[in-house]
Parts: structure tokens; sequence; C-alpha cells
């Protein structure tokens, strides 16, 4: 049920975890920005997944829904969140440099 839409809105889906150090914010997180708008939440996430396990991927978005163009997404290792980085920094995704 990953992204599936509940009432208009994607549904997000994830592991709990006890441990307080795999929670810790800012390891592993990464900033995303100037994204098209037609990015969504499943291809951002299929875009990122091919660097490691993400623990979390969200699209900013507006108070009607649109996206923002920018968004997060948090990796379970620092090194996953540094490959990616390094591989899609100003890639060009749906025609917009990243």
């Amino acid at each position: 049920m990953n992204f599936d839409p509940i009432k208009g809105r994607p549904c997000r889906l994830s592991w709990s975890q006890r441990d307080a150090s795999l929670r810790k914010p800012g390891v592993g997180k990464i900033f995303i920005k100037n994204l098209d708008k037609s990015i969504d939440n499943k291809a951002l996430y299929d875009t990122f997944s091919t660097f490691g396990n993400i623990l979390s991927c969200e699209i900013a978005q507006a108070e009607d829904g649109t996206s923002k163009g920018y968004g997060n997404v948090l990796f379970d290792t620092e090194e996953a969140a540094e490959d990616a980085i390094a591989k899609v920094n100003g890639m060009l995704l749906n025609d917009k440099k990243v």
C-alpha cells in the first residue's frame, strides 16, 4: 500500500524503529531541489532506491496538493546518501537539472 492514495494523499508506510540512533535526523538525509512538478513521492522513491535502503521519502506539497519542487530522502546509511548525492547532483530528471 506504500504510495497508494487515501483520501487523495499518498500513504507512506515504514518499519517502526525503536533504536533512537537509527532515527537521528541528518544522518543519511538528503535534500533535493529544483524537481519538476510532475515528480511525485513514488517517482522520487524509485529514482533514489537504487542507491540504498530508503527509510523515508517525501515531496513537499502546497495546501492544494501540488508539488513545491523539492523533497527529502532519508537513507539508512550515510554512505548511501553520499553515493546518491554524487550520482544525482546535476542530473536531469524530467528535463530539469536537480
